[in-house]
Parts: C-alpha cells; structure tokens; sequence
C-alpha cells in the first residue's frame, strides 16, 4: 500500500493560494488570541488564572515566530531589510500608546481611586515600560536578523561561501 499523504497535488498557483490563506488566517488568530487575552485580563476578575492556557500558546507561537524570523534573515514580507534604529523607536512609541497608556490607565485606576495626579505618573511610567522593553527587543531581534541576513547572503544555494569571501 502506497502512501500519498505528504504528495504535493496542487500546482505552483494552488501552492501560493494556499500559503495565503495560511498566513493571513494565522495573524488572524494571532490578533484575535491577544485580543481574547487582553479583554480577559482587563474585564475579568482573575482573568490571568482564566488565560493560563491561552498565555501559553500565545508566547509559544511568539517565540516559534520570532526565532524562525531571526533563523531566517528575514523580517516581513512587506520589507526588502531589516529596519533601522529608526523605525525600531517608532514601533515603540505605537507599542507603548497601544499597550502602555491602556494597561496604566487601568492599574492607575485600580491602584489610585480618585487620585488623578498619581494615576497620571501610573500611566506615564506603564508607557516607559513598555517603550524600553519594545525597543530593547526591536534593537535585539533587528541586529540578530541583520546579521543572519548578512551570513546567508554570503553563502551559495549549497551552503559554501560566496565568491567574494575566499
């Protein structure tokens, strides 16, 4: 008996419809798993005991991701490089906007009932946090992609070095 599972039957066309559907239904579940995480921890009493499970696969795609990515040399499909320092503080600004101000607006209200002024320093510092964190990993996760980009761009398709490099 022949086994025919893991036989490619779809054409180059099927193949590229197919991955498409795969990656963008990934980041949708993706997206839609912080969202869950996040609503959960916000509007629920003991939301992180709740979201155990979902912590969990979320940091292990994160962390598959990521270092796929790096292991790669690649960065997204939408750049050609690896972004600059740059774009790197961009992204941090958007991540503490997006993910500090929200989380410091609600531990500054939990923490600090009626006391604006504190709540106020709660939501400055939750921001702080995050730029620093983000853009400490950007910086990192840039530099090891840009290196690894940088290796196999100096080798051939049967992995020696390129002409350049003798």
């Amino acid at each position: 008996m022949k086994w025919n599972w893991f036989k490619k039957q779809v054409d180059e066309r099927q193949e590229m419809d197919i991955l498409w559907v795969e990656h963008y239904g990934f980041w949708f579940m993706y997206w839609m798993l912080l969202a869950v995480l996040l609503v959960q921890g916000i509007l629920m009493d003991g939301g992180a005991r709740l979201a155990a499970g979902e912590w969990i696969v979320f940091m292990t795609t994160s962390i598959f991701i990521l270092v796929g990515m790096v292991r790669k040399g690649v960065w997204s499909f939408q750049a050609k490089k690896v972004p600059g320092v740059k774009n790197f503080l961009i992204y941090s600004c958007i991540a503490a906007v997006l993910i500090g101000m929200p989380f410091g607006i609600l531990f500054g209200i939990r923490w600090h009932k009626g006391d604006v002024q504190a709540l106020m320093v709660t939501v400055i510092v939750h921001m702080l946090i995050i730029f620093i964190i983000s853009f400490a990993l950007f910086w990192v996760v840039g530099s090891l992609t840009r290196k690894r980009e940088a290796f196999l761009a100096g080798q051939d398709t049967d992995g020696e070095q390129g002409l350049g490099e003798k």
